[in-house]
């Protein structure tokens, strides 16, 4: 028979074993970088997307999960008490009274997604893709929805229904949205 007090004690997390942080608003960066200062081993995975702005389409970083930052103790005898006052952090993620623990092997899992995603080329990562239904969002044939049947670069091939004929029509890549398959 088990000695009831060690059966009721909380699981110690393992060494290698990340918390989360769950910062302020647009906070992320600045929530890593004073735990960082504090000693703590941060993670901030990030997310590269393409996004539309008035001089064509940008490659733009951002956190893969908005408002969260995993972080560890630098050292075995640091405490995780300090992080919930750490500026840019609004609270430690807990399921109840225990903190949340995300294991090592998760981690290491978004990282090599992270990396696998930085080496992608901005054509790997746009939804504009030979057969996928789109709407023109800017110009003159704005509101038009089409099928795009070859991409060059920034500019689309676009097969629009104009006056009742399928035409071709090349557009920089920015003026157009791709439509939920």
């Amino acid at each position: 028979m088990s000695d009831p007090i060690t059966a009721c004690q909380p699981h110690e997390p393992a060494a290698t074993d990340w918390y989360l942080a769950y910062t302020k608003p647009r906070s992320e960066q600045a929530a890593s970088a004073q735990l960082a200062r504090q000693g703590y081993a941060i993670y901030l995975p990030l997310y590269k997307t393409l996004v539309r702005t008035a001089e064509g389409m940008a490659v733009r970083h951002g956190p893969m999960f908005p408002r969260y930052v995993f972080f560890r103790p630098g050292s075995a005898g640091q405490s995780i008490a300090p992080v919930r006052s750490t500026l840019g952090v609004s609270h430690v993620v807990r399921f109840g009274a225990t903190p949340a623990t995300v294991d090592d092997a998760l981690v290491a899992a978004l990282r090599g997604f992270e990396q696998q995603r930085e080496q992608a080329s901005p054509a790997d990562l746009s939804a504009l893709k030979a057969g996928r239904r789109v709407v023109v969002c800017a110009g003159p044939l704005k509101g038009l929805e089409g099928l795009v049947s070859a991409t060059a670069g920034k500019r689309i091939t676009v097969l629009l229904d104009v006056l009742g004929r399928q035409t071709r029509v090349s557009l920089p890549d920015h003026q157009l949205e791709a439509l939920a398959a």
